[in-house]
């Protein structure tokens, strides 16, 4: 017998607002939110794969981290998630909305958006890809117009 194939799912907005729910405070709720993924430097890949295939794959695989990005009324929280599937938060960073004016620095192009927060304590660089979900684009602009202008 011959099994069919049948991809992993990707997170579905349900799973990632429930990855949010134990780190909103009190009434808090989630506006927006983001997926990226952030794989190690192609160099570094390239390099791997050429010199040793299979400790290549698990090397790459193992510095790949998944990262979910919410908007909240007075926050911007950062988790770090198990996989693309799978919404297990390993770490999570918060950072007060009232505290990043000045800090922020934002732009979209075609494919992604992009946001850094110039923070010496907990620096912070996220690069939205419009291919996760049809989400991914709208929500990110959002948390990027919320964060630099303060809206």
């Amino acid at each position: 017998m011959i099994k069919e194939y049948v991809p992993r799912a990707k997170l579905t907005d349900d799973k990632i607002k429930s990855a949010f729910e134990p780190y909103l405070q009190g009434e808090e709720n989630l506006k927006y939110w983001g997926f990226r993924v952030k794989q190690p430097n192609i160099f570094f890949i390239v390099l791997l794969l050429a010199i040793f295939i299979l400790p290549g794959i698990i090397a790459v695989f193992w510095r790949t981290k998944n990262y979910l990005y919410g908007l909240t009324d007075n926050n911007l929280l950062v988790l770090v998630v198990a996989s693309i599937s799978n919404a297990n938060v390993k770490k999570h960073t918060q950072y007060s909305l009232s505290k990043l004016r000045g800090k922020v620095t934002a732009s979209t192009g075609v494919l992604f958006t992009k946001i850094k927060i110039d923070d010496s304590a907990k620096p912070f660089e996220a690069k939205f890809h419009r291919a996760f979900s049809k989400n991914n684009r709208p929500h990110a602009m959002a948390i990027s117009e919320a964060i630099t202008t303060g809206s």
